[in-house]
């Protein structure tokens, strides 16, 4: 039965490519479309491809030679009209079922598809179908939306789709089309119920768009031939396509964002979107609420805050209040540690800051040390000397002799909020002296720094970041043992240790 089916479809196979060979062949073999168009309705991965080649090589050819074209001199009531007429409600067709395969469950069904659709594109894109001036663009804005609604399903998930549609995305012309049809899409979504999977398209797509690295304003890198003069086709503005790419953001981030998708946006923020826009304080709005929402959204909100605090002069006040709030027992064990504590260390490099802040901070991490894991520590320590080194009147911290030797009667007060109430500069750094006798002996042998004057070099923190226990283990079972030790307690002589009850039995005088 498998062998029969089989033969059969390799069958079909064959007639499938013949028919589309007659046809391009001879125009009387034009009415094979119409059985291509039929096989197509199948299921099967196979037949599909075969069909989609086949739409392939039939319609390329036609719109070159201009078969399709329908020129305004040609009556239709004539032979010639009535043909051209027909032929392209065939083409319109093929076009229609070539996107509905991009919902397809076959993936290279789908991206074959998709790779047609852009070159039929193209090719309609140097030779229109329809009458245009040397004034318009002969992009097909039309048919290029359809592709567009395919690729962002509210049913199918497509981020390797449109994946494989971003090599599209360096031609300029698509660019500008695909930014036009976001923003009039999310406007139209707004008004009616959205799937996360709606969401997660859109993202992907704003996710792979960025523009080219050059000086000229003006843009030529198109897919389908510009006007002649290029100073009036908005497409080739790269201003015109940043204002776009601002409004399509701006508004995105408008929706409900998902939990996942919420953290993948700020990941990506502060270097593949704020670089593009126009005004990047109109995400002032979004990245506050964010760093107000607390745990690892805060986090993530961090690096885009900053930039605008600092690059784009955005006031906010509570940056470095908010900024010790985060320095929580969590942090730790949060997924983004790493990037964490690096843009933590960059924020707090300038030597401008006053010395209260900086010993607040270094005080409420030396305390989040004494129970922190031994990964973190590797980090958290070269963290506080580095900004002890930074801040001279820091320096108090670790060379006070005055203070209390009772945990009670130690002035910081670790709940305060705010880092100028909490009394950091009154207090001492006490816990590194505690973890001296950690049981990681680098652990131990950092903390152990304090004893001696402070590198007037900062460490860099780049190579710790990312250290876990695995990366610990494998360190310490390298390390050349040159004494092996063969008890905890070195012997002194024989028979002479606390705990040897033969020595009870001997004198050894």
């Amino acid at each position: 039965m498998a062998d029969k089916t089989h033969v059969k479809n390799v069958v079909l196979l064959k007639n499938i490519k013949e028919k589309a060979k007659s046809c391009c062949d001879s125009p009387k073999f034009a009415n094979n479309i119409l059985d291509i168009i039929n096989f197509a309705q199948t299921e099967d991965k196979s037949v599909l491809t075969a069909c989609v080649k086949a739409f392939h090589r039939i319609f390329i050819q036609f719109i070159g030679n201009e078969e399709l074209y329908m020129s305004p001199e040609v009556d239709d009531e004539s032979k010639e009209g009535k043909y051209k007429i027909w032929l392209n409600q065939r083409y319109k067709d093929v076009y229609e079922r070539l996107t509905e395969l991009l919902l397809c469950k076959h993936a290279t069904v789908k991206e074959l598809s998709l790779s047609t659709l852009m070159r039929l594109i193209t090719a309609e894109g140097h030779n229109p179908i329809t009458a245009i001036t040397a004034k318009q663009s002969h992009f097909p804005i039309q048919r290029f939306q359809e592709i567009m609604r395919g690729l962002i399903s509210e049913d199918y998930n497509h981020k390797d789709l449109i994946s494989r549609f971003q090599e599209y995305l360096d031609y300029d012309d698509v660019r500008f089309h695909v930014l036009k049809f976001l923003i009039k899409d999310i406007k139209e979504k707004k008004q009616q119920p959205y799937s996360d999977e709606y969401l997660n398209n859109m993202y992907a797509m704003l996710e792979q768009i960025s523009f080219p690295l050059i000086d000229n304003e003006v843009l030529s890198n198109c897919l389908c031939k510009a006007p002649d003069d290029l100073s009036v086709f908005k497409v080739s503005s790269l201003k015109e396509q940043k204002k776009l790419f601002s409004s399509a953001w701006v508004q995105f981030l408008q929706f409900k964002l998902t939990s996942s998708l919420y953290r993948s946006v700020l990941v990506i923020l502060h270097d593949k979107v704020m670089p593009y826009m126009t005004n990047p304080l109109l995400l002032s709005d979004f990245l506050t609420e964010s760093y107000n929402v607390g745990g690892a959204i805060s986090l993530l909100a961090l690096n885009g805050l900053f930039i605008l605090v600092h690059k784009f002069n955005l006031d906010y006040p509570e940056f470095f209040t908010k900024l010790y709030a985060l320095f929580e027992p969590g942090v730790f064990h949060a997924k983004y540690r790493a990037r964490f504590f690096f843009l933590a260390d960059l924020f707090l490099t300038s030597s401008h800051l006053p010395a209260y802040l900086v010993a607040a901070f270094a005080k409420k991490l030396s305390r989040l040390c004494l129970t922190a894991p031994a990964p973190g520590l590797t980090i958290a320590i070269p963290f506080i000397y580095n900004l002890i080194n930074r801040h001279p009147n820091c320096n108090v911290l670790i060379h006070r002799t005055d203070g209390s030797t009772e945990l009670s009667a130690d002035p910081f007060l670790i709940d305060e909020p705010d880092p100028s109430k909490c009394k950091a500069l009154e207090s001492s750094l006490w816990e590194l002296k505690t973890l001296q006798t950690h049981y990681n002996p680098d652990i131990s042998k950092s903390a152990n720094r304090i004893e001696h004057p402070l590198q007037t070099s900062e460490i860099d923190l780049s190579e710790l970041l990312e250290n876990n226990y695995h990366q610990l283990f494998e360190k310490e079972t390298r390390k050349k043992i040159k004494i092996a030790p063969v008890t905890f307690i070195p012997p002194k002589g024989l028979l002479v240790t606390n705990d040897d009850k033969i020595g009870l039995c001997w004198t050894m005088d």
